[in-house]
């Protein structure tokens, strides 16, 4: 029984004893007509007090007259008999209330049983659990995401009633920014557009017969005919044969064989991608990388940044924090020591939230014309450049911001330095090119703007990635990932992949039916161990003719920008280093100063963008570790405590 119910029951239980007790009053009460009290006089059984069921037969059996007799008769005091309407006149409100209770609870009661049945389901705990969980999922929503989801709500409610989107003129509010990286449905499109011409890319390059003037024919082929496969019902077989999955782990199984039985293959493949490092391209490396680094405002001295800087000699002049995509986070500091060179620091953060992750995924090519301030001279007079199209809108932000200070700064005689490392080092790059498009000097003295970018994306294209060479040094250590985040070494990689895939099914090892399932796993359990699927030789092969067949022009195709050291380890010595780590993760265990245990690198090549050991992506475990700064800080100290030492010997 439910509470409206319950309700109706009670009002009518009052109205009841409200009418019985007014009847009953009519019947017993009599006023005395010269006393101003109310006496209530005992039941008298006299001939004049008849039965009330005679009484009622009377009436009825009487005619109309007789009965306003009789009513007549009534009112004077001698019949203790109420009329009808006597009694209806005393029950307006009492009445009102039982019908008013009993029209709304038979009106709701339907809707309060339903709402009863669900709150029974649910419960009135889990709806407060909702509740708390959404508000404070809207606390933790960032800030520059609120208005975007009350402009939305705003329009879905505007659907209901007229409004511009009814008519199809859209507002000024509703018009899309495409370099608006807030706006979650453009950068949506954009992840879409990159997506498409990864997956266009791939399958142009996995076409065996495929070059660089028919590759556009070929992608047009496959899209074409890859829709109507989907049309007719039918499948792709040259898809279907290619078992990405078997692949990749054979030849996850065959690196590592190379890494323990023919480890110099790969040590050369590095060695003979660039040459030898000059000392004074080493110079300041590890302040630079120092400096960097702390655009993330998290030194492990745990030390806030402009006592960091103080330390240093710097003095710190503005320190944005900003965390919104498409905008940068960044700091600007001085030298503070009047006895050196007077040196402006520009450093730029990396990736470290959601909203520098999205400004890395919109990874596009995009083409930009810079004909009327070009940041290199170039002779045929066509200062196009293809840039990845995130790091080129965040840049150009930047730049608007910083150059009244870059301008002040200039006039007093410093020199600028902009360093960032992962997406602070790609934008750092491009900030300078903006800055040298915009201020001539820039580009009449090029000690006045120096960069150094640390594990930078690719960015630009060829050309354009060549021409910052005078004024851009980038640094990669080892197999880290993201200087190899492009389409180009991805189309490498799976090349080699296909190649493992057609030697599986030479072997009968790929994954048709139970038997060669089956002999498939078995030869993963074999480990390093086992046969090699490939030789050494033929793996190195593999990986340089899929360079060679790679278009270092398409459009597509983007590289590290400038002068590129990389710094590498040797896999010959991985035993050595495997069992130094091992001693070092047994000392922490009995230490209570825990030692950080990370690669480091031995050797070091100068190179460009197009060096070969940056054109594929090296499978190996240590390829994200190896992007981080703790690897970085390692490697570049070894590699400079190694030349020092070359150095003292030498002497």
């Amino acid at each position: 029984m439910n509470i409206t119910t319950v309700w109706i029951l009670l009002c009518w239980c009052v109205s009841a004893a409200k009418a019985l007790h007014v009847h009953n009053n009519r019947h017993r009460i009599k006023r005395s007509p010269h006393q101003n009290h109310i006496h209530i006089p005992l039941r008298q059984h006299t001939p004049s007090c008849i039965n009330s069921r005679e009484r009622l037969l009377q009436i009825r059996a009487s005619p109309s007259s007789a009965l306003r007799q009789d009513a007549s008769a009534s009112n004077d005091g001698t019949s203790p008999i109420v009329t009808i309407k006597e009694r209806l006149s005393k029950l307006p409100i009492w009445a009102a209330i039982f019908a008013f209770g009993y029209l709304i609870g038979g009106a709701v009661s339907a809707g309060w049983r339903r709402h009863s049945e669900m709150t029974s389901k649910i419960g009135l705990t889990k709806i407060a659990l909702v509740v708390l969980i959404l508000r404070d999922m809207w606390r933790s929503t960032p800030t520059w995401l609120k208005p975007r989801i009350s402009k939305n709500a705003r329009k879905f409610t505007a659907l209901f009633g007229s409004s511009a989107e009814t008519s199809g003129v859209k507002t000024e509010d509703e018009r899309v920014d495409s370099d608006d990286l807030t706006d979650m449905v453009a950068v949506a499109a954009k992840l879409q557009g990159a997506m498409d011409v990864a997956k266009t890319k791939l399958l142009t390059d996995l076409d065996d017969g495929a070059t660089s003037e028919d590759a556009s024919d070929v992608t047009e082929r496959s899209i074409q005919q890859s829709s109507n496969d989907r049309g007719n019902g039918k499948t792709n077989e040259a898809k279907d044969d290619f078992n990405i999955q078997a692949s990749l782990l054979a030849l996850l199984q065959l690196i590592a064989q190379v890494k323990s039985r023919r480890a110099n293959s790969r040590d050369q493949l590095y060695r003979f991608s660039g040459s030898s490092v000059p000392n004074n391209a080493l110079t300041g490396l590890d302040e630079m990388f120092e400096l960097a680094d702390l655009a993330y405002d998290e030194h492990l001295s745990g030390k806030p940044m402009k006592e960091v800087l103080s330390e240093m000699n710097y003095d710190l002049l503005k320190h944005d924090t900003t965390s919104v995509p498409g905008y940068l986070g960044h700091y600007v500091a001085i030298s503070s020591n009047a006895s050196n060179e007077k040196t402006a620091i520009i450093g730029v953060k990396g990736t470290s939230n959601f909203e520098d992750f999205l400004t890395d995924m919109c990874a596009n090519a995009v083409e930009y014309n810079i004909t009327t301030n070009p940041f290199y001279d170039k002779s045929d007079g066509n200062y196009t450049l293809r840039c990845h199209e995130g790091v080129f809108i965040s840049s150009k932000r930047l730049a608007d911001d910083v150059l009244p200070l870059v301008h002040l700064l200039l006039a007093s005689g410093y020199n600028l330095r902009v360093v960032g490392h992962s997406l602070g080092a790609g934008c750092a790059t491009i900030l300078a090119l903006f800055l040298r498009s915009k201020i001539p000097s820039l580009r009449e003295d090029g000690r006045k703007l120096q960069v150094w970018a640390f594990a930078s994306p690719p960015i630009l294209d060829l050309e354009s990635a060549i021409a910052c060479s005078p004024f851009v040094t980038t640094v990669v250590n080892n197999c880290d990932v993201v200087p190899r985040a492009n389409v180009a070494p991805l189309a490498v990689t799976a090349r080699l992949l296909r190649s493992v895939n057609n030697r599986l099914k030479e072997r009968n090892l790929d994954f048709t039916n139970f038997q060669t399932t089956f002999a498939f796993l078995n030869k993963i359990r074999e480990g390093i161990d086992g046969d090699m699927l490939m030789s050494a030789d033929e793996v190195v092969s593999e990986l340089e003719r899929g360079i060679e067949k790679v278009d270092l022009k398409d459009k597509d195709h983007l590289y590290v920008p400038g002068k590129v050291v990389v710094l590498y380890d040797l896999w010959e010595k991985e035993e050595q280093k495997e069992q130094k780590r091992q001693q070092a993760i047994e000392q922490n265990l009995k230490s209570s100063i825990p030692v950080e245990v990370v690669p480091t690198a031995e050797e070091a090549i100068l190179s460009d963008g197009t060096c070969k050991a940056l054109r594929y992506i090296e499978l190996d475990k240590r390829m994200l570790d190896d992007h981080m700064a703790p690897a970085y800080r390692s490697s570049i100290a070894d590699i400079i405590a190694i030349r020092r030492a070359q150095l003292e010997t030498n002497d």
